[in-house]
Formats: C-alpha cells, sequence, structure tokens
C-alpha cells in the first residue's frame, strides 16, 4: 500500500445524511475509492433504487433496525444487527426477482422471519445460523440451524419458489 493510501486510511469517518439517491451518489464521490469501486457502487445503488421488490426489502430491513426491546410486548427481543447485516448479505448478491415472493418480518426473538407468497414456506434468519421449511404437495422438508452463508441461503430461497 502507498504511503498516501495509509494516511487515506487514518483519516476520521464522517456520518453522511444520506435521504436520497443524489445524496448517496455525493456521498461516494467524497470518499477514497477507487473509481471502479464507487462505479461498481453507484449502479448497486441505481439497482436497488430502480428495483422494486430489492428497494423494499431494504427499507424493511431498516425499519426492523429501529425495534427496540418489547416492541411487540413484554419479552420481545430488537432485531439482530447480525440477522439485519446477514440478509443485507443476501440482497446484495440477489435480484429483483428473488424478492417477488417473500415477505420480511421481525420475530420476537431477534431473528428474522420470509414468509413465502406462493407456498406454504418460511425461512428464519438469526446471527448465526437459519432454519427454513416449506409444504409442496403436502409433503414438507426443510432444515433447522444450518450455518448462515449468503450463498446457500440464496440458493436455498430460490429453490422453494420454484
Amino acid at each position: 500500500m502507498e504511503d498516501q493510501d495509509i494516511m487515506r486510511a487514518a483519516e476520521p469517518v464522517v456520518a453522511y445524511p444520506v435521504t436520497s439517491y443524489a445524496d448517496a451518489m455525493a456521498m461516494i464521490h467524497t470518499m477514497h475509492l477507487t473509481r471502479e469501486d464507487k462505479e461498481r457502487v453507484g449502479r448497486r445503488l441505481v439497482q436497488e433504487t430502480t428495483e422494486k421488490n430489492l428497494s423494499k426489502a431494504f427499507d424493511r430491513l431498516e425499519q426492523m433496525s429501529t425495534l427496540v426491546a418489547g416492541w411487540a410486548g413484554e419479552g420481545t427481543l430488537p432485531v439482530s444487527r447480525i440477522a439485519i447485516n446477514n440478509l443485507k448479505k443476501v440482497l446484495l448478491i440477489s435480484s429483483d426477482e428473488d424478492w417477488e415472493y417473500w415477505m420480511i418480518s421481525p420475530e420476537g426473538n431477534g431473528a428474522i422471519g420470509l414468509q413465502s407468497k406462493m407456498r406454504r414456506s418460511s425461512i428464519s434468519v438469526g446471527s448465526d445460523e437459519f432454519s427454513y421449511y416449506t409444504k409442496v404437495d403436502e409433503k414438507r422438508m426443510g432444515e433447522s440451524h444450518v450455518a448462515f452463508d449468503a450463498d446457500r441461503f440464496l440458493s436455498i430461497m430460490r429453490e422453494i419458489v420454484k
């Protein structure tokens, strides 16, 4: 790494109030990123703002990140920040079509639940693992306590809605 890059890495991080696509692009261009990284992030932002299902999923996760203990009554936990980040990893590698048939909701134990609009199927995403089930032609399939991996999660999610 060049001395100049080391100096940039030592600069304090500034919190930017991002409320629109234009704000996001302005923020990106003030960051010390390569041109290729700026373009990649910009393309992703365009995709998120033009693809309805991805945009809704990101918005829903942001809403859930504000929930506090007791949000649905005594004993309910806030949604785990790690669970939110796990699902964001999946969103970043998925397409708009992947989210067309899924509803996202918080669970009282701090996990995030996905319910299929097409089948009797659900996925529960936690900090370190996920569980899922689906019922197709009266046959129930699923697994519990699967170590979280964004690629595997997306693969299972896609398989369920086929």
